[in-house]
């Protein structure tokens, strides 16, 4: 899971990003705001719905078409995403999300576990000079 802030996260929760992420890994066909179209592997969606995108085809407005290895779309620029007919959005939403709390859950019991090594650490540190003072 990417480092992503707290206001990132929100937006994640409360939009339809979460159906993007989810379709990471498949091809897609997005239409930009200036009529262009792209279709191609969806490597990533950032919670901006920027997307990084593999193998893709750009057909232009005059039907010419060009072909790149890599292409990086800024989500400003997205006018809408066709979802692949045997994609089930809600099963898609609800798997991303459910496997976004799976690792939250995770980061969760790591942090306690840093915490309890942290604390143990300190208490031992204090037992020693306790000790030292002692003498």
């Amino acid at each position: 899971m990417e480092l992503i802030s707290a206001r990132s996260k929100h937006y994640f929760y409360n939009s339809m990003v979460c159906l993007l992420k989810a379709l990471e890994g498949m091809e897609v066909t997005v239409e930009l705001r200036n009529d262009m179209v792209l279709k191609g592997k969806l490597d990533f969606c950032e919670s901006a719905m920027n997307l990084n995108m593999s193998d893709v085809t750009l057909t232009t407005v005059k039907g010419e078409q060009r072909f790149f290895p890599k292409f990086y779309c800024k989500g400003r620029f997205i006018h809408y995403v066709m979802i692949p007919d045997q994609i089930d959005i809600t099963k898609a939403m609800q798997w991303q999300v459910n496997k976004t709390e799976y690792f939250k859950e995770k980061e969760r019991k790591f942090q306690k576990k840093t915490f309890e090594r942290l604390q143990g650490s300190r208490a031992k540190a204090a037992a020693k000079l306790t000790k030292q003072e002692q003498k």
